[in-house]
């Protein structure tokens, strides 16, 4: 976007007037709020949606680890995959509500 003095550079003085000085301010205004809204849009549903999957897979990369160190060492318990399955549809549909995702 360009500036006022930009917008006005071939008659600078113009901007001396009150109204002007109100667009000037306005505009300002505007382009104040337009960048706010373009970074709260960057972390759109589709960057939450990265957020979820990356975590997602991290937890399952965990568990498979778990479970193939417990059987490997028997010093504990296998994984419970139902159980992990379980909490996992719990997890997506709370982070979903939180976020104001629907599937």
């Amino acid at each position: 976007m360009k500036t006022p003095s930009e917008i006005f550079k071939n008659n600078p003085e113009i901007q001396q007037n009150p109204s002007v000085k109100e667009l000037i301010s306005e505009y300002e205004a505007v382009c104040d709020a337009l960048i706010d809204l373009q970074q709260i849009s960057e972390m759109s549903k589709e960057k939450y949606l990265k957020i979820l999957l990356l975590e997602i897979r991290q937890s399952i990369s965990m568990e498979l680890n778990r479970d193939l160190e417990a059987e490997r060492f028997g010093e504990t318990e296998r994984v419970n995959f139902k159980h992990a399955i379980e909490n996992l549809r719990e997890y997506i549909d709370d982070y979903c509500r939180d976020h104001k995702i629907y599937l």
